[in-house]
């Protein structure tokens, strides 16, 4: 076996996310104040599995999202995505890897743009071209019409029109669909159903299941919503002041008891659950 092949095959049997040690610091109010963010995660994420962050505010999800993303960089520690150490990479040099939908659906598409030229720009970005250019019309908008239509909104027959004359959900299933068209290593869902009203919620998240069972993304999905977490993720990590200290997967997530939950919480932690509405939400 040559060099280059033994390389190969250490990246294909490697977990798809890896973070070894990972620390993320910011600094406080006062000069010698510093907030631990992320406090030496080691996590290992194996390919196409789904994972569910959940934890109350301040427990270090969404500077995971940013760690992952490439919007912050590692303080210590190292992240490698499919075998490749990406800890120094910003965001635009892993965009055609890693791909976001957002919480608030005016940031995960642009406005001023139809809903065809969206895709163009989803499309180029998979190649690592981040500004719209010419692009061949009709597989944009096959691809466009093809992933829209699993969502049952008639988006698909309305590609000509720009994405600021939509809904909140209707944006949000044009951004599933474009991660979807993208079909990138690892998605980040950053509460990507959680602005919007129930019945849009149900259709978003469904077919957002559907997309990364199709296409065996590797996801991370932060909710507050437990009910969610459970019913749509394989793995569910609770985080709490920048560690995992709950990792609940197969049988032990299936039978997860909400009261059990609290209890376990407290004896790992030594204090009670600080956001109950992680519990009241799948009550």
């Amino acid at each position: 076996m040559t060099v280059s092949q033994a390389s190969f095959e250490a990246r294909v049997s490697a977990p798809a996310i890896r973070l070894i040690n990972a620390t993320k610091r910011f600094a406080g109010l006062g000069k010698r104040e510093v907030f631990t963010a992320l406090d030496g995660l080691n996590i290992n994420v194996q390919r196409g599995c789904c994972v569910a962050l959940i934890g109350s505010n301040g427990a270090g999800k969404s500077t995971l999202l940013s760690i992952l993303m490439g919007t912050l960089l590692l303080d210590e520690g190292s992240l490698q995505i499919d075998g490749a150490d990406v800890s120094d990479q910003p965001s635009w040099q892993r965009a055609a890897r890693v791909a976001l939908v957002r919480q608030n659906p005016e940031h995960n598409v642009l406005s001023s743009l139809s809903i065809e030229e969206n895709f163009a720009l989803a499309l180029m970005g998979r190649e690592g071209v981040f500004r719209l250019r010419r692009y061949n019309r009709t597989a944009v908008r096959d691809a466009a019409r093809e992933a829209l239509r699993k969502f049952g909104m008639g988006l698909e027959d309305r590609l000509s029109e720009s994405t600021g004359t939509l809904s909140g959900g209707q944006r949000q299933a044009v951004a599933m669909a474009m991660a979807a068209v993208r079909n990138p290593r690892v998605l980040l869902l950053d509460e990507h159903v959680s602005a919007l009203d129930p019945k849009r919620a149900k259709v978003v998240a469904e077919v957002t299941e559907q997309i990364i069972r199709a296409q065996s993304m590797t996801t991370i999905m932060v909710t507050h919503d437990l009910g969610h977490a459970l019913a749509h993720s394989d793995r569910v990590l609770m985080m709490h002041r920048g560690r995992v200290v709950m990792d609940l997967s197969g049988k032990q997530k299936s039978e997860l008891d909400l009261a059990g939950l609290a209890a376990s919480f407290e004896e790992l932690v030594g204090e009670a659950l600080p956001d109950r509405t992680i519990l009241a939400a799948a009550s």
